[in-house]
């Protein structure tokens, strides 16, 4: 049996209470019931905390108000989250989590948002909530236990007697629990409204989510091209030194040329790592609740020497640019080379190792990235055909900036790989 150790964080006490009040008692009926019974005990405590709120407040003018209140804050942030936790066990209602002041950096920080946040003044409008309810629920049962005493009180108990005031002690034991989950319901319903995320919020959550898919798609594709590319020109570069150090027939030994195809594995193994690291960074800073450091994107101006390792691997690719490139703007600039890192990538891994042209054209409205390459005249060891992601992670980024792109055979039995991205409007 594993050794039990005390709850660190309000996550951790939130779960352990879920834990416990679930081996007791399930939504439906008996949570009603069993949060019905609480609301007396939390109804004071949260009298309570109105008292300490107020009173920190009124300290202000002495000083040690300005320590108290965002302490005092924070405590009801902390119990408005197991009172979270409580809805969600005992009335089977989802409740989305508001801001998590406590992971932002600094103290000062932390406590400048926690007084100006707005689900703080909603947590303490529903301890405003809970004081009402319990007041309700107090006088429920005082009314009801007064009726009780008085309908039980000593009479002259005969047959025609009894069956009314048996029957009168059924009515408010039926109206006591009717009223008392009437109190449930109507903090089943105020609840969302004061516990839950604010419109807003839940609207730059959304977007904040769809920010980070965005971002992991684009990751994953980044990273997709740039290992594909590198082990792809790696086994190719490989494939190389072999034979000119394994000649056959009458042709020399190659050292240099060897120790020249190992240099440029060397250096896409190190260019695949980092990018590798990179992705991995980005993720644990984004699943930290951090903002990833910026990195910096290749850019025309990398595509030498992209081209120059495959080159010496034995690739004959030629790099053709057109036009004035370098006001082109950075993310226009990385597609680019996206573009013409997957279309080498898939000479290689398709075709071998026939004549290559990377082409960039760049026009008043439009920036045109070409690669296309012959017929194979023999086709090499080579990876096998790739799942088609490549391509169709280009066609989504070309898509999304308003470009086009078209990949076909050429009638000389090569392949053609256009992407047309424009220029107006892009930033």
């Amino acid at each position: 049996m594993p050794p039990r150790t005390f709850p660190r964080s309000a996550d951790e006490i939130a779960d352990r209470l879920r834990a416990v009040v679930l081996t007791a008692v399930r939504p439906g009926w008996p949570g009603r019931v069993l949060y019905a019974l609480a609301t007396l005990p939390i109804g004071a405590f949260c009298l309570a905390l109105y008292v300490a709120l107020l009173g920190s407040v009124a300290a202000v003018v002495y000083g040690v108000g300005l320590l108290l209140v965002p302490l005092v804050l924070a405590t009801i942030r902390g119990f408005v989250g197991i009172e979270r936790e409580l809805i969600r066990t005992l009335l089977a209602i989802e409740l989305p989590v508001g801001e998590r002041v406590r992971r932002r950096p600094g103290v000062l920080p932390k406590a400048r948002r926690l007084v100006a946040s707005a689900g703080t003044w909603r947590a303490v409008g529903w301890l405003g909530a809970r004081v009402l309810m319990g007041a309700a629920t107090l006088a429920v049962l005082f009314f009801a236990f007064m009726a009780l005493v008085d309908l039980t009180e000593p009479h002259d108990w005969n047959l025609l007697t009894a069956l009314p005031l048996l029957a009168l002690i059924a009515v408010v034991v039926v109206v006591t629990l009717v009223v008392l989950d009437l109190i449930v319901r109507v903090a089943a319903a105020v609840a969302p409204r004061l516990l839950g995320a604010s419109p807003d919020q839940q609207i730059a959550a959304l977007q904040q989510s769809t920010r980070r898919l965005a971002d992991r798609n684009r990751l994953a594709r980044d990273l997709h091209d740039t290992i594909g590319h590198a082990l792809t020109a790696s086994l190719l570069q490989a494939t190389a030194a072999r034979r000119t150090l394994t000649p056959a027939d009458d042709r020399p030994l190659q050292p240099d040329f060897a120790r020249q195809a190992l240099g440029h594995i060397e250096t896409n193994t190190r260019t695949a790592l980092a990018e590798l690291d990179r992705v991995l960074s980005v993720l644990r800073a984004e699943d930290g609740g951090r903002d990833p450091d910026p990195f910096a994107a290749p850019s025309l101006a990398d595509l030498d020497d992209l081209l120059a390792g495959l080159r010496d691997g034995g690739l004959p690719v030629a790099l053709v640019v057109d036009g004035e490139v370098d006001d082109v703007p950075a993310g226009l600039q990385e597609l680019a080379y996206r573009v013409v890192q997957e279309g080498t990538t898939n000479v290689l891994r398709h075709a071998g190792t026939p004549l290559t042209v990377a082409q960039v054209v760049r026009s008043r409205d439009a920036l045109v990235v070409r690669v296309c390459n012959e017929r194979a005249s023999q086709l090499d060891s080579r990876p096998g055909p790739g799942g088609g992601r490549g391509l169709a992670g280009l066609r989504e980024r070309t898509a999304a900036v308003g470009g086009t792109l078209t990949a076909e055979p050429t009638p000389s039995g090569g392949f053609d790989l256009t992407v047309t991205l424009p220029l107006s409007g892009s930033a």
